[in-house]
Formats: C-alpha cells, sequence, structure tokens
C-alpha cells in the first residue's frame, strides 16, 4: 500500500514531549491510515538521539551534526518523503481524536487548497492560542483566538491569509514546487513566508475549525532568539503586499483579535490602536 501521509517532525531535545507526541500519533492513525515518519534530530545533547535510534519502521530518522533549524531539517525531510501529503509537526503537539481525517478532506473539497491548519490549545492551560492567523495595519502577523473563551467558526472550513506550521498538511508536490521553507528564516517566520507564497501562487490555506490539538509552544531551548531578525525580513520582503492585501482582508478580524488582547492584556498594547480597533470592528472606520 502506498504511504498516504508523512509526518515530518524536528527534534531538539525536549525527549519527553517528543515520545508524547509520537505515541498520540500511533493512538489516533494507527491502523486507519497509511504513514511514515521522517525525524530530524538538531543536535540534540539530551538522550533524544538515542531514542531515535531505537525506531523502526514507519519510522525514519537524520541526524545532524550541528544544529540547522526548522526550515532545513523540514526541507531535508520533505525532500525524502514519499506521501501524498506531508503533515509538519512540532514535537511539542499532542494530537487526540478526528483531527487529521478533516484536514486532508479540504483537499477532496477545495480546488485552491493550500497549507491547511487547525485550531491549537495551549498544551497546559488549555486555552486557544491558534485559529489561523492575521495581519495588522502594520503587516505583522498574529495569531487569532488567543485569550478567547470559545472557539469561533465551529463547524466551519475557514479561509486564513496564513496558519502556523506547528501543526498543518500540505500536498508535497506543492510544497516541493514553491521551494519548501526559505531557509533564510532561522526558527521563525518561516511558515508565515511560505503562505504568502500559496496565496501568491493561486492557493487559499485554511483551518478546520473542529480538528484541535494541543501545542506546548516554544518548548525548545532559544526558540526565539531570532524573532526580530526574522520578522525584519518578512517585512522587508512581503510588507508593502500585505499591507495593500492581507491587512485589508483581515481588518475586522485583526481588530476583533486586538480588542480581546486589550482586556487580557491591558500594558501589551497602544490605547489609540485598541480605539481605532474597536470603530474597525463596528465598520465604523476601515483601512
Amino acid at each position: 500500500m502506498s504511504v498516504r501521509v508523512s509526518f515530518i517532525i524536528s527534534v531538539f531535545e525536549q525527549l519527553n514531549y517528543t515520545k508524547r507526541c509520537l505515541s498520540s500519533l500511533k493512538r489516533t492513525l494507527d491502523g486507519k491510515v497509511e504513514y511514515e515518519v521522517l525525524m530530524v534530530d538538531d543536535a540534540s545533547e539530551d538522550n533524544s538521539a538515542e531514542f531515535l535510534r531505537s525506531l523502526e519502521a514507519p519510522f525514519q530518522v537524520f541526524f545532524n551534526s550541528e544544529r540547522k533549524g526548522f526550515a532545513k531539517n523540514n526541507n531535508l525531510a520533505a525532500s525524502k518523503a514519499r506521501g501524498e501529503f506531508l503533515c509538519l509537526l512540532n514535537n511539542d503537539v499532542f494530537v487526540e481524536g478526528d483531527w487529521l481525517f478533516p484536514m486532508i478532506k479540504v483537499f477532496e473539497e477545495k480546488e485552491d487548497a493550500g497549507v491547511i491548519g487547525n485550531v491549537q490549545l495551549l498544551a497546559e492551560s488549555r486555552k486557544y492560542d491558534h485559529m489561523g492567523m492575521v495581519f495588522g495595519p502594520q503587516g505583522n502577523p498574529r495569531h487569532y483566538g488567543q485569550w478567547f473563551k470559545q472557539r469561533d467558526f465551529c463547524g466551519e472550513t475557514k479561509r486564513w491569509s496564513a496558519v502556523t506550521a506547528a501543526c498543518c498538511l500540505v500536498r508535497r508536490n506543492d510544497f516541493l514546487k514553491l521551494g519548501g521553507f526559505d531557509e533564510i528564516f532561522i526558527n521563525g517566520c518561516e511558515d508565515v513566508d511560505l503562505c504568502l507564497r500559496y496565496n501568491r501562487n493561486g492557493f487559499s490555506n485554511y483551518v478546520v475549525h473542529d480538528s484541535v490539538v494541543l501545542h506546548v509552544k516554544g518548548a525548545s531551548a532559544g526558540r526565539k532568539r531570532y524573532n526580530d531578525r526574522n520578522s525584519q525580513i518578512l517585512l522587508e520582503r512581503w510588507g508593502e503586499e500585505i499591507r495593500r492585501i492581507e491587512s485589508v482582508n483581515d481588518q475586522v478580524l485583526h481588530a476583533k483579535n486586538y480588542i480581546f488582547r486589550g482586556f487580557f492584556r491591558p500594558f501589551s498594547i497602544n490605547l489609540w490602536k485598541w480605539l481605532e480597533a474597536i470603530l474597525i470592528y463596528f465598520r465604523i472606520k476601515r483601512l
């Protein structure tokens, strides 16, 4: 039987998370779909390498002698994958229930399906962290749904400007044709850049709002070290186009997101921008 889905997992230490991630895959998928798991160990210094060497089929593991980062690791594994679909998955994401097949179904229903994401809860608190991505007026991407008390768009498969690659599904051929992740990014913004390239090449990115997974988020040491650099590269490359297209399309949802942020993290917002968001949300002002 041919492989339907290739799971791509980049690992840097956090062995307990890796074991939990793989256990959740086995529990939800064994006997339901033909799959393989390609993993890249990014020069871990804990016991991860020893554990990964013990894995047998359907696992295939690659070992780096030095850290190369998320983009390079995923591209390497994707180039070796055999599946029709690639599921890009962080090792600190834990899946449950019927999470994968609704994502595959999008490709059967949407001719323009590009990057397919899902709703993500923070693993410890079970608070919402991601229901899709929106772009602010200045072109900066934000996770929609943070601080929300309930899940928006239940029962829907909704188009979004971008989705996080902590857990997402793509057709392997499309991913490779578009060049995979741009390796100029180091552990951040690779997924946003990828989604924007999908947008510009006739695809759309969707979130299946009834597919819900758990994500520890930022578990790897040094995960945020290059955030400012990555953001600068992203905005230099895409800022003008984002402000003209995605920011305009996302303005109401971004406004709602920013309003919620003001309620739950008031010291993290600009008061005037928050008031502007209220005007945009109620359609009194438009970008």
